[in-house]
């Protein structure tokens, strides 16, 4: 038994039919976002709705509306979408913010159902919030059920119900409604599918023909999420790691592509990722790995001494360079690194010139 979620991507026009490529008997499950960004300058559902809640503006909801009669035209699938947007813009600004926002992933679930003949069932009857956070066992009783019998079903992630209406969760949350489905129903394996191949050593938008990490264990994603990987949300790693169930990470454009198996096992890889993220006005790097103290010291010196001039390895190292501060922090399984500017790309290059990344 296998629960798939698909991001925001693989719901679009042309993207659908990947998704329904995907989907095998061995499905129960399939979780969907809402409508995703179709080119570069497009705008999100969710930022749209989010924008139509505070503005009430009729051109941002069009564009909305745009983005689910195209689903439906495009995949020739026979559903009343008039209908479905006519009752989602009664209902848009009623009932609060959060409410707003969820109903991209509602409207994508009750399509994506129809297209793949499956059963729809709504996220508020099977994700459970209390006052301010998720009710898990709640939820796991109510998910447990509504699944059970069913062959094929499709739910919207990122929302739930909670004890004043419909909430969500961060945005992102699409994941952790995937793998709370995937706990439910003791799914073998939950599958979480993107346009990258997998969770990749660094940002492939940022750094040119990036290599996937082909495994790795549930503290090692978690430790990865922290320190900037978007590819999947933190909150989503303990439900399968509670019920051991495995995660994949691939790309739905070609699912027999590199991909990521998240498990209890932890990765063989000396280096396995290079992560950025914007912390108080300065860039985050962290660098995380299997490496000794004298591996990633010198790994680090290497780099860094050669650059910027810093280092003592033996703990914060603060120095200034052309009015500019960097700090190095080590602990014993990753080393994190604060600069002010970005250094990602060189430093991958780097990595990969000193043979600590695993080429496939």
């Amino acid at each position: 038994m296998i629960t798939a979620k698909f991001g925001g991507t693989a719901v679009t026009p042309r993207n659908l039919v990947y998704l329904k490529k995907i989907i095998s008997p061995f499905h129960k499950v399939v979780v969907v976002s809402a409508v995703g960004k179709e080119f570069s300058s497009d705008v999100k559902t969710t930022d749209l709705l989010e924008k139509y809640f505070f503005s009430g503006d009729d051109n941002i909801w069009k564009a909305v509306e745009d983005k689910y009669r195209r689903l439906t035209e495009v995949n020739g699938i026979g559903i009343d979408v008039d209908e479905l947007l006519f009752g989602a813009k009664a209902r848009a600004r009623r009932y609060g913010l959060q409410y707003c926002m969820s109903l991209g992933e509602e409207l994508s679930a009750k399509i994506v159902a129809e297209y793949l003949g499956a059963a729809y069932v709504e996220a508020d009857e099977v994700v459970r919030f209390g006052v301010r956070s998720l009710l898990f066992k709640e939820t796991m009783s109510a998910m447990s059920n509504a699944y059970k019998g069913v062959k094929l079903a499709v739910t919207g992630g990122y929302y739930g119900m909670g004890k004043y209406g419909r909430q969500t969760f961060s945005r992102g949350g699409s994941d952790v409604t995937g793998a709370l489905c995937a706990a439910a129903t003791m799914s073998s394996l939950y599958e979480n599918w993107t346009d990258v191949y997998g969770v990749c050593v660094a940002d492939p938008v940022k750094v040119y023909g990036v290599s996937t990490i082909r495994s790795m264990s549930y503290s090692e994603m978690r430790a990865l999420s922290r320190g900037g990987a978007e590819v999947l949300h933190p909150s989503a790693i303990s439900p399968a790691e509670r019920f051991s169930i495995p995660i994949k990470i691939g790309n739905f454009y070609n699912p027999q592509g590199a991909s990521t198996l998240v498990s209890q096992c932890y990765s063989q890889n000396k280096l396995l990722s290079v992560t950025e993220k914007r912390v108080d006005g300065k860039i985050k790097t962290t660098i995380l790995h299997n490496m000794n103290f004298a591996e990633i010291s010198a790994v680090v010196s290497g780099f860094f001494g050669e650059r910027y001039s810093v280092l003592n390895c033996f703990g914060v190292s603060i120095n200034t360079e052309k009015n500019k501060t960097y700090s190095c922090v080590f602990s014993k399984n990753k080393a994190v690194l604060v600069t002010e500017s970005t250094v990602i790309e060189d430093l991958y290059k780097y990595l990969r010139r000193a043979e600590l990344i695993k080429v496939d």
